[in-house]
């Protein structure tokens, strides 16, 4: 887990635009924190592996409400991999360390 923890500047490739936000895997009170455009949201259940893999779910509001399925893998100082929202088709999500 010590290679995903920390802040990342993230950029979601979606069909309105890129998306940019931090994501923030930070152990808090109630889980882990995500940064975005709504705010700090924390996340109880993040799923790390020892290959580097980060797996996660969390609900938005805005633009729409929507669940959000996130699969992600890190390495080095880079992060990549996809974000599904809800019922649209999985995005492409690239990243660095901040």
């Amino acid at each position: 887990m010590s290679t995903q923890i920390g802040t990342w500047n993230l950029t979601v490739k979606a069909p309105t635009g890129a998306q940019n936000f931090s994501l923030r895997f930070e152990e808090g009170p109630k889980g882990f924190v995500i940064d975005g455009p709504e705010g700090d949201a924390e996340i109880p259940v993040v799923a790390f592996d020892d290959d580097g893999g980060v797996t996660f779910e969390n609900d938005t509001l805005k633009p729409m409400k929507l669940h959000m399925k996130w699969n992600l893998l890190v390495e080095g100082d880079e992060i990549s991999g996809t974000v599904k929202p809800g019922m649209f088709p999985a995005q492409k999500v690239t990243g660095t360390r901040a």
